[in-house]
């Protein structure tokens, strides 16, 4: 896009992503271009690696989809690459949702900022029009035949479907070449090459469906895609917004239609609720529906060889790759020895396991590490997290101190919980506590035994000392003596009171001060 917009001018850009080739884009950064279009990871990797790479120069940062790269796991990347920005830089962030995540951000990497809003991301393009597909709980096996029986009839050329997982997506392109459709692919099992190829086709009307993950849900801007089916049903309504405005740009005309099943029914009140009565239902007939199902019912058995061929071509693939990788050490051992080590920001392992983490977060440590979560219920409890901060952000001020004093009171007798389980465990005993706990405790513990000496409660005998209290009378008894001793002062002081004259000299307040 940039190069298409600067063709008449002295602009240079360069790509640099993962997947192609990094001494060419070694190159293109040591020209000096005047943008460089990144992903986070391969930036770093060259920050680290390559020589005379660096961003002292840099005057302008630009995070495009700054939300959904930190919820990819790309937090500490993005973190990293802002640290070694020069701090002169101006710095955008871009996207159609605002994240507390991305509010985080901007706290840590702008100063002074001002917020645009181009369009609120509430409101619906104009000439969109939006469908929904009722799967009922019966009919989720006839999903695919429905699908096809709208792509044959309706919706025939120029429309993105986006799949739930990559292997959905794949049977999905399978199905659609085996009944004739032309059909690409675009996921994150493909390489980048594989990617820009599909892309390509799709851009050209070579294919006419372009079935896809999340993966195309942001960022594309392809001219004249006139449908977009969510075959299925997205997670929440920002997923939703993103996947819906890959069509009707610029007030073009669009059509989205979502399948939703009984499962879906939160989505599809929030699509309602943000469509008004503008979303329509579409009705699929039942001969088409059975027609397919049959269709795709004989289909199943080349599906099933087609997936056994594929996963023996990946393990030969694989097999040449590493004889290949092998032959190259034995032959080029000494150069290969000598280039100088390369450095990563994060292993391919570690990044698994920061995403696993950023998922499980939002359980707050509550369950242990070793405990396994599905995705779903990750999301949602992600969701509940950030409806409680929301809620919590329309309270007044005094409730919301309140709410986090409570919070940290908590914090803090967890912590105490757990030092004293350490000091058990690790069998110290008295020898772990602070001593100046311990002789507050034996302080208050002699003070209260003079008192209960005092109260005549304990006995003290003159020949031996009994480390346990005897108590000589029952509580009832001791109760009736204490009040019979308090009505005969009372009366006492009543009579003393009554025999005393009256004297009319001036006394001073002096008497009222305490003593």
């Amino acid at each position: 896009m940039i190069k298409k917009l600067a063709q008449f001018t002295d602009i240079r850009c360069c790509l640099i992503v993962g997947g192609l080739s990094t001494k060419t884009q070694e190159v293109a950064l040591r020209s000096m271009p005047d943008i460089v279009v990144a992903t986070p990871g391969r930036m770093i990797d060259h920050l680290r690696n390559s020589q005379s790479v660096g961003l002292e120069d840099l005057a302008v940062l630009i995070l495009d989809e700054a939300d959904r790269l930190l919820e990819l796991g790309f937090s500490a990347e993005i973190h990293e690459l802002v640290r070694l920005c020069p701090k002169g830089r101006q710095t955008l962030l871009f996207s159609a949702t605002m994240t507390e995540e991305v509010d985080e951000l901007v706290k840590l990497s702008l100063t002074r900022p001002l917020r645009l809003s181009a369009d609120p991301s509430a409101k619906r393009p104009a000439r969109l029009t939006e469908e929904v597909v009722r799967i009922r709980r019966m009919r989720e096996a006839n999903q695919e035949a429905v699908l096809l029986s709208l792509c044959c009839k309706t919706f025939t050329s120029k429309v993105i479907i986006f799949s739930g997982t990559k292997l959905a997506a794949h049977r999905l392109k399978i199905l659609f070449g085996l009944v004739g459709l032309t059909a690409a692919e675009l996921h994150g099992n493909l390489t980048q090459v594989q990617r820009l190829d599909a892309l390509d086709l799709f851009r050209k009307q070579q294919v006419d469906f372009l079935i896809a993950t999340d993966v195309a849900a942001r960022g594309l801007d392809i001219i004249g895609v006139q449908t977009v089916i969510n075959f299925s049903c997205p997670r929440d309504l920002t997923s939703y917004v993103h996947r819906v405005g890959r069509t009707a740009r610029a007030g073009r005309e669009g059509y989205a239609v979502t399948f939703v099943t009984d499962n879906d029914r939160s989505v599809l009140k929030a699509i309602a609720k943000r469509a008004g009565s503008k979303l329509k239902s579409r009705m699929v007939a039942e001969q088409s529906i059975t027609k397919w199902s049959q269709i795709i019912e004989q289909t199943e058995d080349q599906i099933a060889a087609i997936f056994q061929e594929e996963s023996e071509e990946r393990a030969l693939r694989k097999a040449e790759m590493e004889a290949t990788k092998a032959e190259n050490m034995i032959a080029h051992k000494d150069e290969i020895n000598s280039r100088p080590k390369r450095t990563w920001f994060a292993t391919e392992k570690e990044k698994k396991l920061l995403a696993k983490s950023a998922k499980s977060s939002v359980e707050n440590g509550k369950s242990s590490t070793n405990e396994v979560i599905s995705a779903q219920h990750a999301e949602d409890l992600k969701m509940k997290e950030k409806r409680r901060q929301e809620r919590e952000k329309n309270l007044p001020r005094n409730k919301r101190r309140r709410l986090e004093a409570a919070r940290e009171r908590l914090e803090d007798e967890d912590e105490d919980d757990k030092e004293l389980e350490q000091g058990r465990g690790s069998g110290k005993g008295k020898e772990g506590k602070l001593l100046v706990d311990l002789a507050y405790q034996r302080a208050k513990a002699a003070k209260a035994m003079t008192k209960a000496q005092i109260a005549g409660k304990i006995v003290k005998r003159a020949g031996k000392t009994s480390k346990r209290p005897q108590r000589t009378q029952s509580r009832t008894e001791e109760m009736r003596e204490l009040f019979q001793v308090d009505m005969s002062e009372r009366k006492q002081k009543s009579n003393h009171a009554a025999g005393k004259k009256k004297s009319k000299q001036f006394k001073s307040k002096s008497r009222y001060k305490r003593k």
